[in-house]
């Protein structure tokens, strides 16, 4: 029988991306797995075929062998025929499509997110998320800022087992401790968590009263965290270790601080500079003069050149987000509202010659 084109085997165009072409992988090797349809002989060999078409399409240099030639790149003494390549995975070992001995524990695990066909053994904790508000000086230089959540934390009076100590805990018989126990199905030799301690090598004991066997206890957490410098609306602060706990003593997950800033009405960022607005008397835009700045440490006395004109900007090398950008004094010059009349007289006697 021919075989049919791997594109139309994964169900994708002819110029899927290797994302396209994994995803569709996934999809369907979840639905013709042979250890989903036991004793199934159609969705073992829909399986291989799948598993065949992934093999070249997800493979850069395979899959321009094929796009080029077609299956005649894996036959007889096409390309890559010969060389310990896909004529070897297509036969395999000992008429075995899968190669002798294949381990399909790595790919089963793969697919569904968990270990082969068993309970999952010890688990990271979830990360959490935290929202934080801070102001726009705060962003520019950093804070210091004290935070109050809810997580669980790891059992003090387990250690985060689940079971009483001094109860439990010594070396699994059925996986000798490693955790794992193999078993064949046909072809296929799976390795899976044991089901005596749940992939943990140890057995349990006498559940923990204090967390009821779950390892794990709610708390409300009180913890001071450091928002660095430069960040801005939408960065995210991570705190290791400080997310939910794992199971079976596995470590816990990490907090992530999302960051909104209040804007400033006289400052805005530009990526590490920042520029702020001053305002500057008519007069001493005219004549010069100067004008205290305000910045990030203590105010800067600058100097302003005669016939600065409103919107001109003046750089202030540092004073930026610390260590990588700089200040910008943004002139603003100041109109007066209402003029006295002998002011009034000077000024229009100088029309025409500003």
């Amino acid at each position: 029988m021919a075989k049919r084109d791997y594109y139309d085997v994964l169900g994708v165009k002819r110029s899927a991306t290797e994302a396209e072409i994994k995803k569709a992988y996934r999809k369907l090797a979840r639905k013709h797995h042979p250890d989903v349809n036991p004793g199934d002989k159609a969705a073992e060999e829909r399986f291989k075929e799948i598993s065949q078409a992934n093999e070249v399409l997800s493979d850069p240099d395979k899959r321009k062998q094929y796009d080029a030639v077609g299956h005649a790149a894996f036959e007889g003494g096409g390309a890559g025929a010969g060389q310990g390549g896909w004529q070897d995975f297509n036969r395999g070992a000992g008429g075995n499509p899968f190669g002798a001995g294949f381990d399909f524990s790595s790919v089963f695990g793969d697919l569904f997110g968990q270990e082969a066909g068993g309970r999952p053994g010890p688990r990271r904790g979830a990360d959490l998320e935290y929202e934080m508000e801070i102001d726009f000086r705060e962003a520019v230089v950093g804070a210091e800022k004290e935070i109050s959540y809810r997580r669980a934390s790891s059992c003090e009076a387990c250690g985060g087992l689940g079971y009483r100590p001094g109860t439990g805990g010594g070396s699994c018989s059925q996986c000798a401790g490693t955790g794992r126990v193999k078993s064949q199905r046909g072809p296929i030799a799976l390795q899976q968590p044991c089901p005596r301690c749940r992939g943990t090598g140890r057995l349990p004991g006498t559940p923990c009263p204090t967390c009821g066997g779950r390892g794990a206890t709610p708390h409300a957490e009180r913890l001071r965290v450091r928002i660095p410098p430069g960040v801005d609306t939408g960065s995210r602060v991570r705190v290791g270790g400080k997310g939910e706990a794992g199971s079976d003593g596995a470590p816990a997950g990490d907090l992530y601080i999302q960051v909104h800033v209040r804007p400033d009405p006289k400052m805005r960022r530009q990526g590490d500079d920042v520029v702020t607005t001053v305002g500057v008397p008519l007069l001493d835009a005219l004549l010069g003069g100067s004008v205290t700045v305000p910045t990030f440490g203590d105010p800067v006395r600058m100097k302003i050149p005669s016939g600065t004109q409103n919107g001109q900007r003046f750089r202030l090398k540092g004073k930026g987000v610390p260590g990588r950008g700089d200040l910008y004094a943004e002139i603003q010059v100041d109109l007066p509202k209402t003029l006295d009349p002998e002011v009034r007289q000077v000024l229009e006697g100088l029309k025409g010659r500003l």
